[in-house]
This record gives C-alpha cells, structure tokens and sequence, in this order.
C-alpha cells in the first residue's frame, strides 16, 4: 500500500540499495513512480546545470545567444541519438501536439533566459530562472490533476524566500533584464508540465532528443554566420555548456518522470547553490548575512521535503512502483 502525504521518513526512502537505472531512459509508455530515484536525478541535473549556468554566464562575452544554444543543443542531439542508436531505441514522437508544446515553450525560456545571464550577475539570474519550481508548484495541481499540497507548497515558498535573500534582499528595485530571467521561470514551468505529461506516451529520451533538435533549427539560421569566427576556446566552452546541459536536461526529465511534479521540483533549488558557488569562486560575487540566512532556509527546506511523499493520485495509489515490489 502506498502511503500519500507526510510520513515517509528518511530510512524509507534511503532503505532500497536500487541506483538510478538509465534503462529506463530510453523507454515508452508510462513509467512508476519512484520518489527516491526522482530525487537523485534532480540532484545530478542541478550540478549539471549550476555548471552549465557559468559556462554560459563566461561564455556570453565571446559568443551571442543564439550561437550558445545552437551548440549547447547539437551537443545534446547527437548524444541522445548515439544512445538510443546503439540500443536500438526509436525517438518516434507519440504525442507530437504536446511535443510542440514542450518545446516551443522551452526554446522561448532558453532564449530569454541566456540573454538576461549575459546581462545580469549569475546568482540573480538563476535565482530568478528557478521560480520556475514555484509556478509548477502553483500550477501543476490544476494542469495535471496532482494533487499539491499546503505543506508543498508552503516548503517550496520557503525556499524561494531563501533564494530571494540570497540574491537581493531589495528586489523591488529589479531591473528590467532580470524580468526576462524571471519569465523565464514561468516558461520554463509550462515546459515541464508538458514534460509530465509526455511522460504517458513517450520515453525520456524522445523528450530530450527532440527538443534539442528543435532548438538547432529555431537558432541555426541566425548563428551559421558567426561559426567561422569562432576561437578553440570558445568552441570547448560551447561543447562544455552542451554536455552540462545534456546531463542536467536528462536528470530533470527522468526526475519528472518519476514523481510528483510539484514535489521533485523543489529539489531543483540545488541548482542555485551550485551556481552561486560559482559565483563566488568564478565571478567574485561575495556572500553576506543574507546568503547564508538564505542558504539555510532553501537546504532546510529540501530537508523538509524528504520526510514528505508525493501524493499519488487514484489510479497511482492502486500500482505500487517498481522499487515497493
């Protein structure tokens, strides 16, 4: 029987010795939930992505927008089709409305996004991204019928609260290119509710593969013409924001394919600690009272949240996962 709610505690969930199994990658149809392996592989894609964040962040002085998504994507493409090539896997689309959904909404979060990194310091803009998890939070229960609840939704505000401390404590005076990081939040959210939903027709893989894909050709035409002018270490950072991506991308989509959207999402926050690392390793970005204050309230809140489960619906509650047989 699988229990809904509070209550899971931490020997639970950490009892099992089954690792995340890629296998399951590559595969169709719907998949069981699994709260512990989410969890794992949203912490992977945070450090992928936090590391990809100061790629972009150095390589925007060298390369425009359109240039950086255009690799970071091709990066993704080929790995994703050599992977499923060499086991014979087809990245036949199943749901191609959703699909379009999913990536036209990702390649416009990507875009807006890239450009307020370039623009504003790397905390604040990944701050700013990561609202993201608070609209899929606020959203999911009535875009996926999930049913969220007040104790989610009242952590997932606490850590935001966090971020907030962490990255300006006056964010009334917000500049308008942190306003693109911030929609892009909420773009990105919509995104993931699709990537939820594919979940139910097509297999992760499908779902990193082709939107990679679509971002090579949304941005080929307007970077082909810089290519030529590119320098060996341009080009090596590129290929590096790429395959940051690609592990962060594979991370979140199995994470979403795994458990409660609204739940996962809140383990995403890692990505802001890992970037504002860098920003004070990298980028010369200090920390003050108020970073750490918000530091303890987003790791307190992750904490939190591995002592609650995501609440399954119906027809979840009546199929035990693979990792409770």
């Amino acid at each position: 029987m699988v229990r809904s709610g509070l209550g899971r505690g931490l020997e639970e969930i950490y009892s099992r010795t089954e690792g995340p199994d890629l296998s399951s990658f590559v595969t169709e149809g719907v998949m069981s939930d699994s709260p512990r392996e989410a969890v794992i592989w949203m912490i992977f894609g945070s450090f992928c992505f936090g590391t990809m964040n100061a790629l972009v962040k150095w390589t925007s002085d060298h390369a425009d927008v359109w240039m950086i998504i255009m690799v970071r994507s091709a990066v993704i493409a080929f790995g994703v089709a050599t992977f499923a090539a060499s086991r014979g896997i087809s990245l036949k689309i199943n749901d191609k409305r959703t699909m379009l959904l999913r990536c036209s909404l990702g390649l416009l979060a990507m875009i807006i996004y890239f450009t307020a990194l370039g623009r504003i310091p790397i905390g604040q803009a990944v701050a700013l991204q990561y609202t993201g998890p608070i609209f899929v939070a606020l959203l999911s229960g009535r875009i996926l019928a999930e049913r969220v609840s007040f104790v989610v939704v009242g952590l997932v505000m606490t850590a935001f609260t966090g971020i907030v401390l962490i990255v300006s404590p006056e964010l009334g005076s917000i500049e308008p290119d942190a306003l693109l990081a911030l929609g892009s939040g909420f773009f990105a959210a919509l995104a993931y509710m699709y990537v939820r939903e594919l979940r139910k027709t097509d297999s992760p893989a499908t779902v990193v593969f082709w939107f990679a894909a679509f971002s090579v050709c949304g941005s080929i035409i307007q970077a082909a013409p810089d290519i030529p002018s590119l320098d060996s270490k341009t080009i090596a950072s590129l290929v590096g924001v790429g395959i940051g991506a690609g592990g962060g991308q594979i991370g979140i989509t199995m994470a979403y394919h795994k458990a409660n959207a609204a739940w996962v999402s809140a383990f995403s926050y890692l990505t802001v600690i890992v970037a504002t690392f860098y920003g004070f390793a990298i980028f010369g970005e200090t920390l003050t009272h108020a970073d750490w204050a918000g530091g303890i309230l987003i790791v307190g809140s992750g904490v939190a949240l591995v002592f609650s489960v995501p609440q399954e619906g119906p027809s979840q509650q009546t199929k035990p996962s693979r990792d409770a047989s």
